[in-house]
């Protein structure tokens, strides 16, 4: 299993907390899951979905990857269209 990061709440609270798999996992592990039920768990997180298991309400985060400059809309004129067409 390879770290990921997380947001966790407490059941009924409103706040959340930024944190990882490693932290989340030691806590689960004290809290009474076994191997197999992380592992369970660990394969929800990582295919998107949102966990809620011992008190915890657990979600993967996704960072925003800023590619400003890698990716970009080309903008063509119509007489620019029209070039593209008859070539």
């Amino acid at each position: 299993m390879k770290n990921i990061p997380l947001k966790v709440n407490i059941e009924g609270q409103d706040s959340f907390v930024d944190t990882d798999w490693l932290a989340i996992m030691a806590t689960l592990k004290k809290r009474g899951l076994d191997q197999d039920e992380l592992m369970s768990v660990y394969l929800e997180l990582t295919s998107g979905m949102r966990v809620t298991t011992r008190g915890l309400s657990l979600a993967k985060l996704n960072p925003s990857v800023d590619l400003q400059g890698l990716i970009h809309e080309p903008k063509f004129s119509a007489h620019d269209y029209a070039g593209m067409i008859s070539a």
